[in-house]
């Protein structure tokens, strides 16, 4: 079946919806394949279809693969090494509005940016822990004035820049109470400019006003409904839903706008056009695949990050080498729609 490219629908209003009917969460398709997407740890989103991935390996080192929803390899951006213009351990990649591309490398210790046809337009940061250095910056994303927020692993903070590099503002420091952070990793920000913070060794994701004042956290250690082991990276989509790319379960799970819990993604992939095309043409992987379990070949292994666009939820899925997408179908309801809440979650078959 052809996967036509999607027109995003944006959902936002000035609140978030008081309730939501859940009618499903399919998955919809996979894109990419190794030696395309090979190690993908993100994926941007540009205009007309256009996907540029981050593809991060021994063999490959550093670069952003740009592809689109035809599943065409479209060459790459940069190349592995210390120079300008060069990544090492790209993590994460944020598009502004004039789709120029930029880029956090935790091994250079810095944000580099390119434009989208994939020239070099500069780079900024160096290692340090004084305000406006980095070490191993993580993840990134623009707020509503294309300000530039900076998750500062090592040295335990958010930090907040212009585009082109200079420091604003930080908060958090090292630790596990409220506000605090041991090794964060992923950000994300709503439509109503707060922030949401994945804090990678605490096993939780925090919640922050636009000045960084602490609002909430959720999440605990383990592998069960609603615990984490080391969340990546996250997202908000207009519904106030927050996904976490929980890379120690090898799943994305999903919680509502108050943290409460709804549901994982485990991964349901098929065959990328790419990918059906290079098994065809090569009968060895032909019979590999015939003579192969395939229930664990659709699983997610080890995502590191998570992206929203209109109802679409983007996972890539870095020990697989591929994007796989799932389509939300949800309803807003209003309060005089649905039963006031009640104490004890229940649900009857329909």
């Amino acid at each position: 079946m052809a996967i036509e490219t999607p027109v995003a629908q944006s959902t936002a209003t000035d609140t978030y919806p008081y309730a939501l009917l859940r009618a499903g969460f399919p998955y919809y398709t996979t894109l990419g394949m190794r030696r395309v997407t090979t190690a993908c740890m993100d994926v941007a989103l540009g205009k007309e279809g256009r996907l540029y991935v981050i593809c991060r390996d021994d063999g490959q080192g550093g670069l952003i693969r740009r592809t689109n929803w035809d599943d065409e390899d479209l060459g790459t951006i940069s190349k592995a090494g210390t120079a300008d213009g060069d990544l090492m351990w790209p993590v994460q990649l944020q598009v502004d509005s004039a789709e120029n591309l930029y880029v956090s490398d935790e091994g250079l210790n810095r944000i580099s940016s390119f434009s989208r046809e994939g020239e070099f337009l500069g780079s900024w940061g160096t290692l340090g822990s004084d305000s406006g250095q980095l070490n191993r910056p993580s993840g990134l994303v623009f707020d509503a004035d294309e300000n530039l927020y900076v998750v500062d692993t090592m040295n335990n903070r958010v930090q907040k820049f212009t585009k082109d590099g200079r420091f604003i503002s930080a908060f958090g420091e090292q630790g596990s109470g409220p506000g605090q952070f041991n090794l964060p990793w992923g950000i994300a920000i709503d439509k109503f400019g707060d922030i949401y913070v994945g804090d990678w060794r605490n096993d939780r994701v925090q919640k922050f006003t636009a000045n960084g004042d602490f609002v909430m956290e959720f999440g605990r250690s383990d592998s069960g409904d609603g615990q984490l082991n080391r969340p990546a990276g996250v997202a908000v989509d207009d519904h106030g839903d927050i996904y976490v790319a929980d890379r120690g379960n090898h799943r994305v799970c999903l919680f509502d706008k108050t943290g409460r819990y709804v549901e994982q993604f485990l991964g349901d992939a098929t065959l990328s056009k790419s990918g059906m095309k290079y098994i065809l043409a090569n009968a060895k992987v032909l019979r590999g695949r015939e003579m192969t379990v395939l229930e664990p070949q659709k699983r997610l292994r080890g995502p590191a990050s998570v992206r929203i666009d209109g109802d679409l939820l983007y996972i890539p899925d870095f020990g697989s080498h591929r994007i796989q997408v799932y389509k939300k179908e949800a309803y807003p309801l209003t309060e005089g729609d649905i039963w006031p809440e009640q104490n004890h979650p229940f649900l009857y078959n329909v």
